[in-house]
């Protein structure tokens, strides 16, 4: 029970929230914060998806032990691609307070 309701919560998690952040990319229609923002959703869902699909894999078929490689590589690259997220979420910040001149 756990597998299916983990696995579609997650499939369900990750296209919403990659098509939110291209939607928003789309119509950002020159606003920078907005654009930012998609792009913080949709670098947050594909890191995500590196885990969270080889963790539904295992978990549908032979268990997690079996996918430890996987599942290992995928925590790397969704911490990777969470320092990138932090960082546009720097970059928003600093449109949104008009913060100039720090480096």
């Amino acid at each position: 029970m756990q597998a299916i309701v983990e696995t579609l919560f997650d499939a369900v998690y990750l296209i919403t929230v990659i098509a939110i952040g291209v939607l928003m990319i789309r119509r950002s229609n020159g606003n920078g914060q907005f654009r930012l923002f998609g792009w913080m959703a949709v670098i947050l869902g594909a890191g995500d998806s590196f885990h969270l699909i080889p963790r539904a894999l295992a978990l549908c078929t032979t268990g997690l032990e079996n996918f430890t490689v996987a599942l290992g590589l995928g925590k790397w690259i969704t911490s990777v691609t969470m320092t990138i997220f932090y960082v546009l979420l720097y970059y928003v910040w600093r449109q949104r307070y008009g913060v100039k001149g720090r480096n």
